[in-house]
């Protein structure tokens, strides 16, 4: 890969301009999904906490650019992008880990059909991405077994509804006691919720959630 940069130098997934998957005025443009100053003082708009998800967590606020940056990683086929956004949201993912300990990941899946329309799991890219950088395990044990209607624009309850059943764990797979999902964006939490409860009913204490950014 780094050959290939040096013959063929990448374009920023944010801006356009070559030298760096995502250049470093992109990733100074990116802002904290918890404001220090709030605290205590408003809820955390990058902390939710869940029903079978005992805390979920995002690092970035999911607009500007790095929202051009997500939807080219989730539909453009810019996988690659993964790898920088792993290591700048690294840090609030080690600021997780402080508050629940050094967890394996769990990459929230997609249906089979979509992964082969994009290529990957953007989910899984991530995961992966993040594990080099904290040294945490990536176990990939969940999968998506029915396809379901788009979710955006629909509110929590219906989230939910569209998602029954969609989740399960791999044939002979057991899940780790205690884990942190892993996914791109959080907005309602519904997602998580579905996964996390999946992996409750098979024997996990606790499930904790990471996204790289929060719709808020």
């Amino acid at each position: 890969m780094r050959l290939l940069d040096l013959l063929l130098p990448p374009s920023c997934a944010g801006c356009g301009r070559f030298g760096a998957r995502l250049c470093r005025d992109c990733l100074a443009s990116f802002r904290s999904a918890t404001a220090p100053e709030d605290r205590f003082a408003a809820a955390d708009p990058g902390t939710l906490v869940g029903d079978a998800l005992e805390l979920a967590v995002a690092a970035f606020v999911h607009a500007g650019i790095l929202r051009r940056v997500l939807q080219r990683l989730k539909y453009g086929g810019s996988g690659s992008v993964a790898e920088p956004l792993g290591r700048a949201a690294a840090p609030a993912l080690e600021a997780l880990t402080s508050l629940c300990g050094p967890l394996p990941l769990i990459p929230v899946p997609v249906h089979e059909a979509r992964r082969r329309q994009r290529g990957y799991n953007q989910a899984a890219l991530l995961a992966s991405a993040l594990g080099r950088e904290t040294g945490l395990e990536v176990v990939d044990i969940l999968e998506r077994r029915r396809s379901t209607a788009r979710q955006h624009g629909l509110g929590r309850a219906a989230r939910l509804h569209n998602l029954r059943g969609a989740f399960a764990l791999r044939d002979g797979a057991r899940p780790p006691p205690r884990v942190i999902l892993v996914d791109d964006i959080l907005t309602t939490s519904a997602t998580m919720e579905s996964c996390a409860l999946v992996l409750r009913e098979a024997g996990a204490a606790s499930v904790y959630g990471f996204a790289i950014a929060r719709e808020v």
